[in-house]
């Protein structure tokens, strides 16, 4: 007990969070930024200055020497200026999550969106399909529906829009995105079918005609041609065949609906031995049986790429002065490794297709003050010459040592987007600590960032701000502990 009364009298009087949790500052000391650790959110006094972490050996694990920074009171009130670098027939728009780098080394998160703009490639014209809104309804955890869903998601176009609604409940699980976020949609879908609701509870709530009205929703909008979305309408239905013979005449009614809105159904069956006849109320656009790679092909035919493969080999650097970045951590794509610059590869990239992925940067220790550049640069060869191309640009930060500035600085919208990857398991350790290995542990975090987000998006009247709370707050519902 006199032990415990000692621990007490050194800090200030506890504090209650906004997600439920007591913390202590040190007593005398002044807030100056929230820290996410193992133990939860503490407070950091405004005048500590965390100590570097030495590596002795390039084999030692990445060990940050703070946990993750957000502002004292958790509200995000900045957001990333996006710095575009293009070269012949590709932008990429690179968003860093700070400007201010902490002098005793940390992470800094770099959102990478990188396009292939149709319009660049007019011999690729003949190949650019339209852009469709595109609805993928799951109906069943067969271990071949998150696969055959990946074919549909690696050929979506930066136009495409897409939703996932999972037909257990029925539930949205990602609202409509861009084609180009394809790592989070990839991930949510996994998410969900790999913690079913358990067994006869997973069959009692399946309701296929309520996930298709739910996509209804979405793909049944008249929206005018040329307008932000796309025109056309479809659905794709990856089924065990389960939900359609459970749905009886509210499917047929659904599927009325959706052909009288000129929406495209399709279906494709999950189990190895299916027959046809049990897709049949969805229509004639279906698919069962045969081995999986012709269930493969299958999707391929309904989601076409967007066009022609007309990059090959994309591969991204990053590098910095004064001291090399390392990459820990990608959310998609393959990374390399060298002595002064880490590789992310994209492969290749159809006419129209876009990705967006986030990298996880360790930043070196340096002086507080000094300039830090961080150095983006692609290199890339056009498809039909053969030709290689190269672009680069620079992201300007700088060191700093007050930990109230460099948490009060950070930019909400690209830590957001990071949290929706981890929380699909697209990024492993941003949050660090063995509590946040558990959707359990980083819920409170994610929801104190999607209010946060929302009232920003209010305040500074930037729908995609809103669009980025929305999609948080979609995947914890969908999501489970």
């Amino acid at each position: 007990m006199v032990v415990a009364a000692v621990g007490l009298s050194a800090c200030a009087p506890p504090a209650l969070t906004r997600d439920g949790q007591v913390v202590f500052a040190p007593s005398g000391g002044r807030r100056g930024a929230s820290v996410i650790t193992a133990n939860g959110v503490e407070f950091m006094d405004a005048t500590e200055i965390p100590k570097p972490v030495v590596r002795r050996s390039p084999n030692d694990p990445w060990t940050p020497p703070t946990g993750f920074l957000v502002p004292k009171d958790g509200i995000w009130r900045k957001t990333s200026s996006p710095v575009a670098l293009s070269g012949h027939g590709l932008a990429v728009v690179v968003r860093s999550s700070d400007s201010l780098v902490p002098s005793w080394g940390g992470e800094v998160l770099l959102r990478i969106d990188a396009i292939a703009p149709a319009d660049a490639f007019p011999a690729a014209k003949p190949s650019v399909r339209e852009p469709r809104r595109l609805a993928i309804v799951l109906d069943g955890r067969n271990p071949n529906t998150a696969p055959l869903a990946r074919i549909a998601l690696e050929d979506l176009g930066d136009r495409d829009r897409v939703a996932i609604i999972d037909a257990s409940g029925p539930r949205v699980v990602v609202p409509a995105l861009p084609g180009s976020h394809r790592t989070l949609l990839d991930g949510a879908i996994t998410r969900v079918l790999e913690r079913p609701r358990g067994g006869a509870a997973v069959a009692s709530t399946r309701d296929l005609a309520g996930a298709l009205a739910l996509a209804r929703g979405f793909v049944g909008v008249k929206v005018a041609a040329g307008g932000a979305l796309p025109s056309a309408g479809q659905v794709l239905v990856l089924s065990d065949g389960i939900g359609i013979a459970q749905a009886g005449l509210r499917l047929a009614n659904e599927v009325a609906s959706l052909r009288r809105e000129s929406v495209r159904i399709s279906a494709v069956g999950t189990p190895d031995r299916l027959d046809v006849t049990h897709l049949a109320p969805l229509g004639d656009d279906v698919f069962a049986g045969g081995s999986f790679a012709e269930r493969e092909d299958a999707v391929a035919q309904i989601v076409p790429p967007p066009g022609d493969v007309v990059l090959e080999d994309v591969e991204l650097t990053v590098h910095s002065v004064p001291a090399p970045v390392r990459v820990l951590e990608v959310s998609g794509g393959l990374a390399a490794l060298s002595l002064d610059h880490d590789r992310l590869l994209l492969g290749d990239l159809y006419a129209g297709e876009a990705r967006t992925e986030i990298a996880r940067i360790a930043m070196p220790v340096w002086v507080p003050g000094e300039p830090c550049e961080i150095t983006v640069s692609a290199r890339y060869r056009d498809a039909a010459t053969g030709t290689w191309h190269t672009a680069t640009r620079t992201i300007d930060a700088r060191y700093d040592d007050n930990v109230e500035r460099i948490a009060s600085a950070r930019h909400g919208d690209v830590i957001a987007y990071a949290s929706a990857l981890a929380m699909v398991r697209r990024l492993g350790r941003i949050f660090q600590g063995s509590r946040f290995d558990e959707l359990g542990g980083l819920r409170p975090v994610v929801t104190l960032q999607a209010d946060s987000l929302a009232a920003l998006s209010r305040s500074s009247h930037d729908p995609a701000l809103g669009t980025q709370a929305e999609v948080l707050r979609t995947l914890l519902g969908a999501i489970e502990d």
